[in-house]
């Protein structure tokens, strides 16, 4: 059994992944070659518990943000409590700031598990599983949530993923349209992909700022750098991506596969449709997965396929 507030390293022939089940079920890294895929941990932020600057962390029960953590559903609206002050909003769920359990695990693979009773930041009691594994080349992550309330539950999920920005990264995928949003940080208006955000061949990303949600999306990306690609591709569910990156010298991008876009219970609530929000009746269970497989680059130094 893992002792309380250990962390846990996989291992395979070429690859490592350190999870922090204490700092929200998150990854502190995965390295493969000696490269880092995700964006690395620092030391002293597994030491000091700060979930924000992890390698990659479940969203759970929901992606993104709940406006003014007024959670609404089935004709009846929750006041939840903000967990990302300032910010007036609740954010990614509870799941990335809770401890998870450690059910089971071997040299290469672990399974964690959350059990939820409601309280101020989500009224229903679920139940959350995590599967983070080492293939081959490739990490495998697999999240899902299980209703165990005696009402139905709204619900979405998702895998926040960071990933290191160079001067020589590009990034490729396809989506259909944007979520822009306002000075609130919620969104406001859908646009079709224009020039300026289409990806759909390989273009660089460092300097880009954008912090929105993407619809539409084909559920694939592929992120090249000088000595290394890495190809990103998701479960059918998550049709939406969020995609993060504050352009700065902080050098990291979040690409996050999501079912539900942001702020998705209150547009469902006033009849925007394809939200992803999918409503679990009790008993009944959303689940997710993404694969992030690293390759050593074709072109090198250019990003272009």
């Amino acid at each position: 059994m893992l002792a309380s507030g250990a962390s846990l390293l996989l291992k395979n022939a070429n690859s490592e992944v350190l999870i922090c089940p204490h700092i929200g079920g998150a990854i502190a890294r995965y390295v493969w070659n000696q490269l880092d895929i995700l964006r690395r941990a620092p030391d002293d932020a597994v030491i000091d518990e700060k979930v924000r600057l992890m390698g990659s962390y479940a969203l759970v029960p929901y992606s993104n943000r709940i406006g003014n953590a007024q959670l609404i559903t089935d004709d009846r609206t929750y006041s939840l409590k903000p967990n990302f002050p300032p910010e007036p909003h609740s954010i990614h769920g509870f799941g990335w700031q809770r401890t998870w359990t450690l059910d089971a695990s071997t040299k290469d693979s672990a399974q964690l598990s959350l059990r939820h009773e409601p309280d101020d930041a989500w009224p229903f009691s679920c139940h959350s599983r995590q599967s983070i594994s080492l293939e081959d080349n490739a990490l495998k992550l697999e999240l899902s949530v299980m209703n165990l309330d005696t009402l139905r539950m709204p619900a979405g999920l998702g895998f926040h993923t960071f990933f290191p920005v160079t001067a020589e990264a590009h990034l490729e995928s396809r989506w259909e349209g944007v979520w822009k949003v306002g000075p609130d940080l919620l969104p406001n208006n859908w646009e079709r992909t224009s020039p300026a955000i289409d990806f759909s061949h390989s273009r660089p990303i460092s300097g880009w700022r954008v912090d929105n949600c993407f619809t539409g999306w084909n559920r694939v990306a592929s992120l090249a750098y000088a000595e290394h690609r890495v190809g990103i591709s998701a479960s059918e569910r998550c049709s939406n991506i969020v995609v993060y990156s504050p352009g700065d010298q902080r050098n990291f991008i979040a690409l996050e596969p999501v079912t539900n876009i942001n702020n998705g219970f209150a547009l469902a609530a006033q009849g925007q449709l394809n939200t992803g929000i999918h409503v679990l009746e009790p008993g009944e269970s959303l689940s997710i997965s993404m694969s992030i497989n690293p390759s050593k680059s074709i072109n090198t130094g250019t990003g272009n396929a």
